[in-house]
């Protein structure tokens, strides 16, 4: 007689059964979802939730080392209780990790030596760019469809090059440049007859490939470009998130260094690798069950209750609906999104050896995740389409950043997540860039924002001039008529030391109208501005900034930070 699940509730065959039932329903039982943020206070942890957050969703992703999309990985972060280091641990849902983890180890030296902060930034960039191609270099060349992947299809920046090809589509002389000079790189690359037996070129090339796409163009911005082409919808899909993907693995060497460089947190100053794997039992390999990467980790704690957990689990993909559905009833680690798909060799693995005091409440678990699938099936599912189960996120820099969006087709304003070095295209309206100003001087801004580190590199859409135009607290209140050719207004404040950076490439007609207040104290102007803290604006999720009740076609809010004063902004249609 088969024992229930670490003898409480539910027998193991009995949950395969419900498994079994609803992926006969229907594959996709739920769309696609992200999981919100409610992160609490720790003050006994050096990293925010947020921070934890980017840091295992970004090695999540550098963890992703082979070309085999089957293979998940799973990473999380786990702090040191000296608050001065941090153990990365790695499970797979399946093969070998012993690679995976050598090219961790090296990772996790030059993220050490980066804490240490006797390089420049950029040359710690760069060694920690270089480790990741090498890393990497199977998963990228399968992400470019090379030949020298197992991939048959028609490589990525060949289809790119043929969508601005189009006579249709509206590109410009950087942006056809740009993917020129990838073609001529990709093309090297192909030509290489082997590339493990000339992997310093391959390697080198590689480097450029992926420089090059960081700088071109954003996956928002090309998804616009590619918006009215007359292609297939999930060739326009493909070519912005590969785009993202390939971009990101810069933008996460990136991240990473300046995470490490933090002179505030110094959990960077040991950094341990540590990978974990459960073995199925002989008696459950024919039947091809999978125990997921995320489910590993989840239960390597449960195994160890006395090391300190960790917050988040990040898998190189987005969680299964079963994976996502179990974490939920357990309550302790969050994941960040679910594709939805169902998958039918999933299992918990209840021939662990969990201490005793928690085998009760897991038995509980593995009986109310039983419960919830029956009344799913029972429930019945709406038809989904099959999911895209890898989706960008988008990387962040260490220091606050945030994009604010004015939307020219409602009464909202959004405060989203800015990418490092690059600017977003909004689909839907005006555009700025609030960051905290840098701990050195501020230099001259440039005659316009660039993707990187020259004007050059970036794709102009058309506008009257490129040339930014710059106010001082001094020139405010001010107020302008805005259309899609007004050129871009830099912003820069002194109370507190901001910069506010509007692009209007995407505005329907309407005024902006930008007023300072020098006093936190001061009333909110005739009650009609709603009050944003720069402090409180989220990292990670958007932030909706509504129109106050019978305000009309107006956005109106206030930007402050605590006792230093602030900006407001009004942004009106209609009434110009």
């Amino acid at each position: 007689m088969e024992a229930p699940m670490w003898g409480v509730g539910t027998i193991r065959s009995q949950l395969r059964e419900s498994i079994d039932s609803l992926y006969r329903l229907c594959e996709v039982p739920e769309a696609p979802t992200k999981n919100p943020i409610n992160p609490e206070p720790d003050e006994t942890r050096r990293l925010t939730f947020l921070q934890e957050k980017d840091i295992a969703s970004n090695l999540a992703f550098l963890s992703a080392t082979s070309d085999d999309n089957l293979k998940i990985m799973a990473v999380c972060v786990e702090e040191h209780k000296n608050g001065e280091g941090i153990t990365i641990r790695i499970a797979s849902n399946s093969g070998d990790l012993l690679a995976v983890k050598d090219g961790f180890v090296n990772v996790g030296g030059i993220l050490e030596q980066a804490a240490r902060r006797g390089n420049s930034e950029i040359e710690d960039i760069e060694t920690l760019f270089r480790q990741v191609v090498v890393l990497d270099m199977d998963r990228i060349l399968s992400r470019l469809r090379s030949r020298h992947s197992k991939s048959t299809k028609q490589p990525f920046i060949m289809q790119l090059h043929n969508a601005i090809s189009d006579k249709s589509f509206k590109t410009t002389v950087n942006l056809t440049n740009g993917i020129g000079d990838l073609k001529v790189l990709f093309t090297k690359l192909e030509n290489i007859p082997n590339v493990k037996a000339d992997i310093g070129l391959a390697h080198s090339l590689i480097r450029d490939i992926l420089t090059q796409a960081y700088q071109l163009i954003s996956p928002t911005d090309l998804s616009l470009l590619l918006k009215d082409l007359k292609m297939d919808p999930t060739l326009k899909t493909h070519l912005a998130n590969t785009l993202g993907k390939i971009s990101r693995y810069y933008s996460a060497a990136s991240f990473l260094i300046g995470a490490a460089r933090n002179k505030k947190c110094r959990v960077f100053h040991t950094v341990i690798i540590e990978t974990f794997q459960i073995d199925v039992p002989p008696s459950l390999q024919k039947g091809y069950i999978k125990v997921h990467a995320e489910i590993q980790l989840l239960f390597f704690y449960e195994l160890n209750p006395h090391l300190p957990r960790p917050r988040i689990i990040c898998s190189s993909k987005s969680a299964c609906y079963l994976c996502n559905l179990f974490f939920s009833l357990h309550g302790v680690f969050h994941i960040r999104r679910s594709h939805g798909r169902i998958y039918d060799k999933w299992i918990l693995p209840d021939w662990l050896s969990i201490p005793e005091p928690r085998r009760a409440e897991l038995g509980v678990l593995a009986t109310r995740l039983d419960a919830a699938l029956k009344a799913k099936i029972q429930e019945g599912c709406d038809k989904h389409k099959n999911p895209i189960e890898s989706v960008l996120s988008i990387p962040r820099p260490w220091t606050p950043s945030t994009i604010l969006t004015a939307s020219s087709l409602s009464s909202t304003s959004t405060i989203r997540p800015h990418p490092p070095l690059r600017l977003e295209g909004s689909l839907d309206g005006a555009l700025s860039q609030l960051s905290s100003m840098p701990p050195t001087p501020p230099r001259t801004p440039p005659a316009h924002t660039p993707y990187i580190s020259e004007a050059a590199d970036r794709v102009e859409f058309p506008t009257t001039t490129t040339h930014s135009l710059t106010i001082t607290p001094a020139q405010l209140p001010y107020s302008q008529f805005i259309t899609a050719t007004t050129p871009p207004l830099l912003l820069l404040l002194d109370n507190p030391r901001l910069t506010l950076d509007f692009d209007f490439r995407l505005a329907s007609p309407c005024r902006l109208v930008l007023t300072q207040v020098d006093d936190v104290t001061a009333p909110v102007v005739d009650g009609e501005f709603r009050t944003v803290d720069i402090e409180d604006i989220p990292i990670e999720a958007e932030m909706q900034v509504s129109r106050l009740r019978g305000s009309g076609k107006e956005v109106k809010f206030q930007l402050r930070d605590g006792g230093k004063g602030g900006v407001c902004v009004a942004v009106i249609w209609g009434r110009l």
